[in-house]
């Protein structure tokens, strides 16, 4: 079974995408004179604010980018596209069954996975490795 983790971090990616995207400014107040006006009675504060792990976020677009075309089909259908839909229409627009996008997506996180387990095995290994550092540095 794909662990949370990987949840998690699929949710941070979908944030990580949307970040800093431009668009037309969404207006907050009308533009008559009323809009001018600011109660004193104001009981909301700041509206909270998630900022993504911009780095863990790369690292995954790097990874989904490798993966095969439905795979990225589906984890960008199901959580950047279209994050607070039900499955149902979600199968829909990807025109395929419930049953089959479960499947997929079930595919999709342990394919995910394994590619993570994959790169940072080998980033490890180019990091540690004796005969790199060995054969890069000049002089021997």
């Amino acid at each position: 079974m794909v662990s949370e983790e990987i949840e998690r971090r699929l949710q941070n990616w979908a944030w990580w995408t949307a970040w800093g995207t431009i668009g037309p400014e969404v207006r907050t107040r009308c533009a008559s004179a009323e809009g001018n006006y600011e109660s004193d009675h104001v009981w909301e504060g700041e509206d909270p604010r998630y900022e993504p792990d911009l780095l863990d976020g790369q690292i995954l677009e790097n990874a989904i980018r490798v993966l095969p075309d439905m795979t990225r089909r589906v984890l960008k259908a199901v959580y950047v596209q279209y994050p607070y839909h039900r499955k149902h229409n979600v199968a829909q627009r990807l025109r395929i069954s419930v049953d089959r996008l479960e499947s997929e997506l079930h595919t999709a996180k342990r394919r995910l996975n394994e590619q993570l387990q994959r790169s940072a095995a080998g980033y490890a290994g180019m990091v540690t490795s004796e005969v790199g550092v060995r054969d890069g540095l000049p002089g021997q």
